[in-house]
């Protein structure tokens, strides 16, 4: 076989479901997304331009001459009803935790790179793009990478400095959702997705659980519901995934079960050591000094979900010690003041 054949064949060996091979160079198309977001959401200027640096992997890697793309189904796994409603799934299966098998093959393609006299980078070039580009998917009108089966795929990405024969360019980077069909941007609760093939990060629930350095307006706070971590909603309701949760019953492996931590009680209740030793190294985009945030998150859906009933939650965080829990337990005591308000109206 062509090096590129067995570069190929191990990735399927080791558990890959794809891979394919594309030249080191632009990414106009990325780049004019990224200047079109920009324009259109100056508001949100600032984080699309931190992403700048990918649509160029020379600029940084001046070695760069391909980019090997690999990606994996992660519908394998039973995920659990309750922790759906305040995780992405992405993130319930992360396969970039070291105890995983995904971890592990991704390291094991990574040194068989290595061993073949390659130099290589990880996650230096847009990976949707890069998977688009080698023609293993294409975008639908939520933005996410779709293959025949779905947009439940992760994708790795690895810069090398070998010239290798790649593959080529798919005419069209889109699959072309059905005429008439925007369910996704009719879903959306906060309107990030607003029109097709766009986004808003700044609204994006997605965005606004992961950074604690965005505080979301109060106008959308009510429009996250549940969510803690992630967002699937705009994928949930996309036609194209119906039935493609290939779920099976499989538990994905964790050094204690997730339900011991995730619950809004025990998020609320939580003391700082179990924070840094369970939650956070599990969800690490949030800092180990920032678990104020994970309460002000668990003290929003509790009022989304029940704010009569978790009222007494909202009184005990008005003598947190941090300013944005106390904020939080405020605006969430006006709900349950109103939905209280409401049922007592409602049982007259």
């Amino acid at each position: 076989m062509k090096l590129e054949e067995q570069i190929q064949a191990k990735a399927l060996e080791l558990g890959y479901d794809a891979c394919g091979i594309i030249q080191a160079g632009v990414f106009k198309e990325f780049l004019a997304q990224i200047n079109k977001r920009s324009e259109i959401f100056p508001h949100a200027a600032a984080f699309y331009d931190q992403l700048r640096r990918l649509a160029n992997p020379r600029e940084s890697l001046d070695w760069s001459e391909s980019i090997i793309v690999c990606l994996r189904q992660y519908d394998k796994y039973h995920v659990s009803n309750e922790l759906e409603k305040l995780i992405g799934k992405v993130f319930l299966v992360d396969g970039r935790m070291k105890y995983s098998q995904e971890f592990a093959t991704n390291t094991a393609f990574e040194q068989y790179l290595q061993q073949l006299g390659m130099r290589t980078a990880q996650n230096a070039a847009p990976a949707r793009w890069s998977a688009v580009k080698a023609g293993l998917g294409k975008f639908r009108d939520n933005n996410f990478l779709y293959t025949q089966k779905g947009s439940w795929v992760w994708v790795d990405t690895w810069v090398v400095d070998q010239k290798l024969s790649t593959e080529n360019s798919p005419e069209s980077h889109h699959f072309g959702c059905p005429e008439g069909c925007q369910k996704c941007v009719a879903a959306c609760p906060t309107g990030a997705l607003s029109a097709p093939l766009t986004m808003d990060a700044t609204k994006c629930i997605a965005f606004l659980t992961f950074r604690s350095e965005a505080a979301p307006a109060e106008a959308l706070l009510d429009k996250m519901g549940t969510n803690l971590y992630g967002c699937d909603i705009c994928q949930n309701v996309c036609p194209a995934n119906a039935g493609a949760w290939q779920e099976g019953q499989a538990e994905f492996p964790e050094p204690w079960p997730l339900s011991e931590v995730l619950s809004l009680e025990q998020i609320f209740q939580m003391d700082q050591e179990i924070y840094e030793t369970k939650l956070q190294p599990r969800f690490w985009y949030i800092a180990k000094e920032d678990y104020w945030f994970w309460k002000c998150k668990a003290i929003r859906a509790m009022a989304n979900l029940d704010p009569v009933k978790y009222r007494e939650y909202f009184v005990q965080a008005l003598a947190d010690p941090h300013e944005r829990v106390r904020n939080m337990a405020h605006w969430a005591l006006e709900q349950s003041q109103f939905e209280g308000s409401v049922l007592k109206f409602r049982t007259k």
